[in-house]
């Protein structure tokens, strides 16, 4: 049984924000002051994503922490200010134009990574949603937020599980959280756990493009996998596991398992939960994908 282990790699796992706004768009907070409060509650990566505006905060970084630049733009349906929302991180200029595929592919091409906003979100009247048949022809890698407070999570969880199975392995479609956080209220509620060895943008890349972390609400985790089954080790009140199709698989009254796939899995996700927090892991590909 061959079982693709995401997390095989090595590193430590570090805290990062990849969606919160300013005063630059229509947040509350200055930038120097939204990357401080981030810093003092243990995030080592933040990036900025105001809406069709490139934020920096650079005097913020040193070897601990650092403040990436990105944005949040439209892809606008008929009319501005209509349409889905795509982040685009890591990068230095927006966009601005042109179709979800091209600003994809653009932004890869420069070194940014992609994120599909709030899938289910019903803003701009109605307009603002990703389906899960859109996500599906869109071109990868890109990463997908399964969980933002202005958006359903299971919903999102679902339209990300499908996408991920349109896409197969080497589409490398990635689950994500983020607080998207606007006000005081909104601060620190979402993130990902991201395994890098250095704090660098570059660390941050290629663990966001590979797989190697988690989304968090508030749970930590470890997962990998040790000879023909996945385990997991958590400080969550149980456990459960899900195969492509979203049929739970497996449940684990503690934080800690072992799951042998039994080969029809397609793939299997892991979420484990304490409370309403969650963490959930990216997907562990079984098999041959068709």
């Amino acid at each position: 049984m061959t079982v693709r282990d995401p997390y095989a790699v090595p590193g430590t796992y570090r805290k990062a924000q990849l969606h919160c706004h300013t005063r630059r768009s229509d947040g509350r907070f200055e930038p120097a002051d939204l990357a401080r409060r981030y810093r003092d509650a243990g995030y080592s990566f933040i990036c900025f994503t105001d809406h069709d505006r490139v934020t920096r905060c650079d005097e913020m970084n040193d070897g601990s922490f650092l403040a990436l630049p990105g944005v949040e733009e439209t892809i606008v349906r008929c009319v501005p200010p209509l349409g889905p929302h795509l982040g685009r991180l890591l990068v230095d200029q927006v966009l601005g134009s042109g179709s979800a595929q091209d600003r994809i592919t653009r932004t890869l091409a420069g070194g940014g990574i992609p994120c599909l906003e709030h899938p289910s979100w019903t803003g701009n009247l109605w307009t603002g949603a990703w389906t899960a048949e859109t996500m599906a022809a869109l071109p990868g890698p890109f990463l997908v937020e399964i969980w933002n407070p202005h958006s359903n999570p299971d919903e999102d969880l679902r339209r990300w599980a499908r996408a991920a199975w349109a896409h197969g392995p080497e589409g490398r479609i990635g689950a994500v959280a983020g607080d998207d956080c606007h006000t005081p209220l909104q601060f620190d509620r979402g993130w990902v756990m991201v395994k890098v060895e250095a704090i660098t943008a570059d660390a941050l890349r290629a663990a966001l493009l590979s797989g190697a972390f988690y989304a968090s609400t508030g749970v930590e985790a470890d997962f990998g996998v040790a000879g023909d089954a996945i385990e997991v080790c958590s400080a969550a009140d149980e456990v459960h596991l899900f195969d492509a199709a979203g049929h739970q698989r497996a449940v684990f009254r503690s934080g800690e398992g072992r799951y042998a796939p039994a080969g029809d899995e397609g793939f299997v996700r892991v979420e484990c939960r304490a409370g309403p927090r969650r963490a959930w892991s990216q997907a562990f590909w079984v098999g041959a994908h068709p």
